[in-house]
């Protein structure tokens, strides 16, 4: 058993400790209409966000507007508080394939990836649906949701561990099913696509989509569009809520711990294969109880985010900032109640949604 800890774990005083707010953060709203946003993403050479909405629409916001791009609500399902279209990436290369990528839940509960081509005022085409992948939900909840493409040029997909409380089954370590995991595929090989040969186990033992082990419910995690190194927002259990940091060189078989640990606490001890990630930043139910991760700030119009990881709690609707090297979470100034998720546009300035419906810019203050 490989149990390398690529990140120290924090001090219990750092754990908790919260740095004073910084005071030249603001934001700006740029709509109050959304219906329970879950992603927000940005065209080439387009200003206006990407949408998507839990009941299965894909809106962009237009000066204020709301504008219905496709409504995918025939084929999304809602039988719980956590199904719905949960996740949206656009291809590397979407001005020239105009291949658009969405995670949702259907009627079943069971979770789909979908690729859809978009047309005329970049509509995505229904006809143009291409399933990529199917996975079967035990349970209603920790359906993951994300979507994102790495430096590596392959699609990374989250999934939890299929829901309930505490991982019944067990999913999260069992190589063999994707709950729990963050998938690896390559989409521009293969029909409908093609594994990574450097997946763990791209060559047998286990699922070979499966790139890394040991989550909850991801929800949300992002490259840094400078290093490539990924950050994770996993939502904990009954205690701990944790972020969660890889280099661009991630080890063969990256384990984030869950079940075996929820966040830096020991949850129900067992073996964990591969190299056993620790969280870079945790913070108990005092401070929130849903974890949302955010991005690496890479803009230049709010000085006081440069280079600083700024992440949020649904619950509490705090937002905050770390550095890797000095976690210790500092609040950005502001809440945004119901928080649900981030965004980043071409310049590397951030956005944020929130479940009341509303759309925010986070911008300096003054």
């Amino acid at each position: 058993m490989r149990r390398t800890l690529l990140i120290a774990i924090l001090v219990a005083g750092t754990m908790t400790a919260l740095a004073p707010a910084a005071q030249a953060v603001s934001y700006r709203t740029l709509t109050t209409k959304l219906q329970a946003p879950t992603a927000i993403a940005f065209r080439p050479g387009i200003a206006n966000p990407l949408v998507t909405e839990q009941k299965g629409r894909i809106v962009t916001v237009r000066r204020g507007k709301v504008v219905v791009l496709a409504d995918l609500t025939d084929r999304v399902g809602q039988g719980g508080g956590e199904q719905g279209l949960l996740g949206l990436a656009l291809h590397p290369r979407y001005a020239e394939n105009r291949f658009l990528y969405v995670n949702y839940t259907d009627q079943a509960g069971t979770t789909q990836i979908v690729r859809f081509t978009t047309g005329r005022f970049h509509k995505p085409l229904k006809g143009s649906a291409k399933t990529l992948l199917s996975v079967r939900q035990p349970y209603a909840n920790h359906n993951g949701g994300s979507l994102a493409f790495g430096p590596d040029g392959f699609l990374y997909i989250g999934l939890g561990d299929g829901g309930s409380g505490g991982d019944p089954g067990n999913r999260a370590q069992n190589p063999s099913t994707p709950l729990g995991k963050i998938l690896r595929v390559n989409v521009d090989e293969g029909d409908p696509y093609a594994i990574p040969s450097t997946n763990p186990y791209a060559q047998g033992g286990g699922d070979p989509t499966v790139w890394a082990l040991g989550l909850r419910n991801p929800w949300r995690f992002s490259f840094d569009r400078r290093t490539g190194a990924l950050w994770i927002g996993d939502v904990g259990e009954r205690q701990r809520e944790e972020i969660s940091w890889l280099p661009n060189r991630a080890p063969p078989l990256p384990n984030f711990g869950w079940n075996a640990f929820e966040g830096d606490k020991r949850y129900a001890p067992q073996p964990t294969r591969g190299d056993l990630i620790t969280p870079v930043a945790v913070y108990d139910h005092t401070q929130g109880c849903s974890v949302v991760g955010g991005y690496l700030y890479r803009g230049r119009k709010v000085r006081a985010l440069r280079n600083r990881y700024v992440f949020g709690d649904w619950c509490s609707g705090a937002i905050w900032s770390i550095s890797r090297k000095n976690p210790v979470r500092r609040s950005i100034g502001f809440t945004l109640p119901k928080l649900t998720t981030f965004g980043e546009d071409a310049r590397g300035e951030l956005y944020a949604a929130s479940g009341t419906g509303r759309l925010i810019r986070i911008v300096p203050s003054g």
